[in-house]
């Protein structure tokens, strides 16, 4: 079965997009700032939500890294699913670049991004 996750950007169709922040298991999965990772994709999260409701699936911690402990904020950050079409994507990414922008304190304005 191929999964299709859509919603609605400016109405059309657009992927919704999942944010996985790795979480330590105080052992074998050694992530000292998971914490940090977990909360910035929470406030990534409601940023997207925000601007685009529906946008984003929930996030996923699990107790793998994908290279998370690395430094502190590193999120990885899935875009649809493989039924999505890459015009669906894009359309996604772009949603979720803005409000990634406006939660680092930049503005939108015409569709592009600029620091505030």
């Amino acid at each position: 079965t191929r999964v299709k996750p859509l919603c609605q950007v400016g109405g059309q169709d657009a992927a919704q997009v999942m944010l996985i922040a790795g979480c330590g298991n105080g052992s074998s999965v050694p992530l000292p700032n998971w914490r940090l990772n977990l909360r910035f994709a929470a406030a990534w999260e409601q940023a997207m939500e925000q601007r685009t409701p529906g946008l984003t699936r929930p996030v996923l911690c699990a107790y793998r890294y994908y290279n998370q402990d690395l430094a502190p904020g590193s999120l990885l950050i899935e875009v649809g699913g493989h039924a999505n079409t890459v015009t669906e994507a894009v359309r996604a990414g772009r949603a979720a670049a803005e409000a990634l922008a406006v939660l680092l304190g930049g503005h939108v304005q015409g569709g592009q991004t600029a620091a505030g």
